[in-house]
């Protein structure tokens, strides 16, 4: 069993780590001027380029877009924490009462069917102060356990990381300084413009128009 969970445990890594690296090429195919992420690990391994080299200040992408690039991997690959949202979601439904599944018939005689009933807030079935006391216990459930390591990982290899760069002033004086004068784009979507051109080609509103 050990060696079993140990074998998941080395596949989950190599699954986070092909979400880095996809999110890397996409951002630098995206940023100004173009590049490819796999061809600077390329270049990286045959020697071409050091490993201190930064290589984040050669290549502009604008603040939303990286955003909206590293949301869209982070989901895509669930290297997200949901344990305090789900727990926050829990501990809600206790409050207000929540709904259930039942089976039974919509008119008299009829046949059972499936459909939702309320339930009473967990307070009006063991009490106000022993509700507190369940609310307090399962805050303090969600505050000492901890499921974002791979949230952490992610981040942190993706902004942290080589990433490109967001200031385009530094990626204009690195250009400088190989002799090359660049103009950078600095205009700014929202993440959900990003969406639209990433899902359909287009903003959607240019269509309306």
């Amino acid at each position: 069993m050990v060696g079993f969970l140990y074998i998941v445990m080395l596949d989950r890594n190599k699954i986070i780590q092909e979400a880095i690296d996809r999110c890397l090429e996409e951002m630098f195919q995206k940023s100004q001027p173009k590049a490819s992420y796999y061809g600077y690990v390329a270049k990286l391994k045959k020697g071409e380029i050091n490993k201190d080299d930064r290589i984040f200040e050669r290549h502009y992408l604008c603040k939303n877009q990286f955003e909206y690039i590293l949301e869209k991997y982070k989901n895509a690959y669930r290297c997200i924490n949901e344990w305090k949202s789900n727990l926050d979601f829990v501990i809600d439904q206790l409050k207000a009462g929540g709904y259930k599944t039942v089976y039974k018939p919509l008119v008299e005689g009829g046949e059972k069917c499936r459909t939702t009933e309320k339930m009473s807030p967990i307070k009006d079935i063991i009490g106000e102060e022993n509700a507190n006391k369940l609310f307090e216990y399962l805050e303090a459930i969600k505050n000492f356990y901890r499921f974002d390591r791979e949230e952490e990982k992610f981040n942190f290899n993706v902004a942290l990381g080589c990433s490109p760069t967001s200031n385009p002033e530094t990626v204009k004086e690195y250009w400088k300084s190989q002799g090359v004068d660049i103009e950078i784009d600095t205009t700014e979507l929202s993440k959900d413009q990003y969406w639209e051109l990433d899902n359909y080609g287009h903003l959607i509103k240019d269509e309306e128009e």
